[in-house]
């Protein structure tokens, strides 16, 4: 019995001791995993300051490099380097070559090669950082490193010179990477240690060795940390330390990481033109082909290739990583510089300029002039679509006058601007048909086309004169009556149907229709004119003030002049001018002919 009890107690001692070594593991893998949190903060910090004081100290020699970029693509591949490894911050690099594209000073071409440069002049501080994990004896060169922040504080409480307070932040910055780096190695610990043990554990699953998976952490924690040379010197941490084993898994982080720092480019891009943005998309495509096609030469051979790296530094892994990152970064970049055309071309067509996009053409061409009956049709498309912009701002337009909101004033002067640029292409490109047809019927429908054309562009004009009234409301502080809304928004229903008619009639050349737009616009017009009485009665019942008098005047206006032109467009499928009577004359000539024809027929 007694026996018994003692075991049980030995048991229960055992449990206890049990869980408090547990608690005391635990607590010494959170400590060291919070020490090694603050070694990446310190890290981190040291980058940036280390980048912000080689841009103050080399500022000038950034500036005149930059100015030295020219149409050569070698010689702004070579600016590239030579700039970020100056600053040590391709992501700084990226930005002011956003910057500076946006601003015009270079092109998006001149922009492409520097960036591809900024990508190998990062590689350099990854093998200071391998440094890091050398000498561990009486001597380690990252001791000495290190020092160097003292003696940046030094010259910053010591000195007023120039010069040395534009050297010091650099100085701090680069000490404080090394400072980082030992925190990082101390938390993780030897190989033995319980952190590196754990972490160890997690890069040991298999999920942790999908190249795709470890692309996307890659990229996520450059993302998160803005650095593709901090995230680098972390890998190379980690890689020293022993806690990542198998080299080939930070080959793919590193490559993630050269995808993930193009985010500063991309916000930085926001709010540039369409030559910013370009060379944002640039850099990011650039860094999406040399990641993907480098994973999978990887994937497809990659023991030769770990086998090749490993064996450049036997035992100093950190140094392989960082070999790596340069050959990588070298072969993929000077492999797209001969490729810079296409892809130039390829970003600029998938970042439109809104004055390109305001200034393009859908459909005319020409090289459809060889062949005028070609040319003629494309020229109708290139009409219908502007008579459909015109309609879109017309709706815009009655909208905003409705509301008197001026919100949308914007997108309707940049339809009106489309409107105009159309016209003047058709315009000449009418001219130019003109030139090269012989057929008179041809001729005929080119010089009607010429009308419809001016037509349209009216009617874009009186979206933009809608518009000037709804402006010139809201600045006085009032609104139509309800009664009056109501009046115009049944005026506006029916040239609204008249369009529809109208714009099917052009289209498809067909007179079925004619007949009811004519009828339509007279009742327009026996509105307009009810509407202008009505509104007698309101200003002198004092039902609004005279500014809106004037309004209802100008709108009544517009809207008639809105729907004559309609009717231009729609009649000119049968006259030239548009002319309701002569279109009607050329209809009845067509159906006696028919009416003879039919005789004959049978």
């Amino acid at each position: 019995m007694w026996s018994v009890e003692r075991y049980g107690t030995a048991v229960q001692d055992e449990a206890i001791s049990g869980i408090i070594r547990y608690g005391r593991n635990a607590m010494d893998i959170i400590m060291n995993l919070l020490l090694m949190l603050g070694g990446v903060a310190v890290f981190m910090f040291g980058m940036k300051q280390m980048s912000s004081g080689l841009e103050r100290s080399a500022g000038s020699r950034i500036r005149n490099l930059f100015k030295k970029m020219d149409k050569n693509r070698i010689v702004n591949y070579g600016i590239g380097i030579g700039a970020t490894a100056l600053v040590q911050s391709s992501s700084a690099t990226s930005v002011m070559t956003v910057g500076l594209a946006h601003a015009n000073i270079v092109t998006v071409r001149q922009g492409s090669g520097f960036i591809l440069g900024a990508k190998v002049g990062t590689t350099v501080t990854a093998f200071l950082f391998a440094l890091s994990g050398i000498g561990k004896g009486s001597f380690d060169i990252s001791y000495v490193f290190a020092s160097l922040a003292f003696v940046g504080v030094l010259i910053i409480f010591s000195t007023d010179n120039e010069k040395l307070n534009n050297i010091a932040p650099f100085l701090i910055g680069f000490g404080m990477l090394f400072v980082g780096m030992e925190v990082m190695e101390t938390a993780i610990g030897g190989a033995d240690s319980r952190l590196s043990i754990e972490l160890t554990k997690l890069f040991r699953y298999d999920v942790m060795h999908n190249p795709i998976l470890l692309v996307i952490l890659g990229i996520l924690f450059t993302a998160i940390i803005q650095s593709s040379t901090a995230a680098t010197g972390v890998f190379i941490a980690l890689l020293a330390t022993g806690v990542i084993q198998n080299i080939d898994q930070t080959f793919f982080l590193v490559m993630g990481a050269n995808i993930g720092t193009c985010i500063d480019g991309i916000m930085a891009s926001l709010t540039t033109n369409a030559n910013g943005k370009r060379i944002a998309l640039f850099h990011l495509v650039t860094s999406i082909i040399g990641a993907v096609s480098f994973s999978v030469i990887l994937v497809l051979f990659r023991e030769p290739i770990v086998s090749f790296f490993e064996s450049l530094f036997p035992g100093k892994p950190q140094f392989s990583l960082a070999t790596y990152n340069l050959a990588y970064n070298t072969i993929y970049t000077l492999v797209l510089l001969a490729l810079i055309d296409p892809l130039v071309n390829l970003v600029t067509r998938l970042v439109k300029d809104k004055q390109e996009k305001l200034e393009e053409l859908s459909y005319i061409d020409e090289r459809f002039l060889r062949t005028p009956a070609v040319a003629i049709e494309q020229a109708l498309k290139e009409m219908q679509d502007m008579a459909l912009l015109a309609k879109e701002n017309l709706d815009r337009a009655f909208s905003s006058l409705l509301a008197a909101d001026t919100s949308t004033r914007k997108k309707i002067d940049e339809a009106e601007y489309r409107i105009d640029f159309l016209t003047s292409k058709l315009t000449s490109f009418f001219i130019k048909i003109s030139s090269v047809t012989k057929l008179p019927e041809d001729e005929k429908l080119v010089g009607g086309l010429h009308h419809v054309t001016n037509d349209i562009e009216r009617l874009g004009d009186y979206a933009v004169l809608l518009a000037k009234e709804a402006k010139y409301m809201k600045n006085k502080e009032v609104m139509f009556v309800d009664e009056t809304r109501e009046e115009l928004s049944r005026i506006y229903s029916l040239i609204s149907e008249m369009f529809d008619l109208g714009y099917d009639a052009f289209k498809n050349r067909s007179t079925e229709n004619l007949r009811t737009i004519a009828n339509i616009q007279k009742e327009v017009k026996k509105l307009i004119k009810s509407t202008k009485d009505e509104n007698i009665v309101r200003l002198s019942s004092g039902m609004y003030p005279v500014e809106v008098s004037k309004s209802i005047y100008s709108v009544l206006f517009s809207l008639q002049r809105v729907a004559d032109h309609i009717v231009n467009i729609a009649f000119s499928i049968r006259s030239t001018t548009g002319r309701k009577s002569e279109a009607f004359q050329a209809i009845e000539k067509e159906m006696q002919k028919k009416e003879k024809a039919l005789p004959l027929g049978r």
